[in-house]
């Protein structure tokens, strides 16, 4: 059996990976470590990990190169995906979906961190 395509991917890399993958979990309905697996996948899961790719490279601004590393498959791999859903964006849907989930993607990613430092042992 072959050994899984990995590549250390630096902390904030994986966040932003996991962050993206949990959206895409919650929305599509498709447990994370499904997603995640490294054997087989059931389409449902397959699909959802090429939003989740997809959404890395657009939403994040990511080369496929990276999105690859960060979801444990080489830069083809990645640029199927990638290419897979842009090519499908043409459905109305899939696009709305896609829209929805850059937003949150966004909000997350690009606001701010909060200041807590007047909450003291509270948070």
């Amino acid at each position: 059996m072959r050994e899984p395509y990995r590549v250390a991917v630096n902390e904030r890399d994986r966040l932003h990976a996991d962050l993206v993958m949990q959206l895409v979990a919650v929305r599509l309905g498709v447990p994370t470590e499904t997603i995640r697996r490294t054997s087989r996948l059931p389409v449902p899961a397959l699909r959802a990990r090429r939003v989740a790719m997809y959404l890395a490279h657009v939403a994040l601004g990511w080369q496929l190169e990276r999105v690859g590393h960060a979801f444990g498959v080489n830069r083809q791999t990645a640029s199927n995906a990638a290419t897979r859903i842009e090519d499908a964006r043409e459905h109305e849907a899939l696009n709305q979906l896609l829209e929805e989930l850059e937003d949150a993607i966004h909000a997350v990613v690009d606001a701010p961190p909060p200041d807590l430092s007047g909450l003291g042992e509270v948070a």
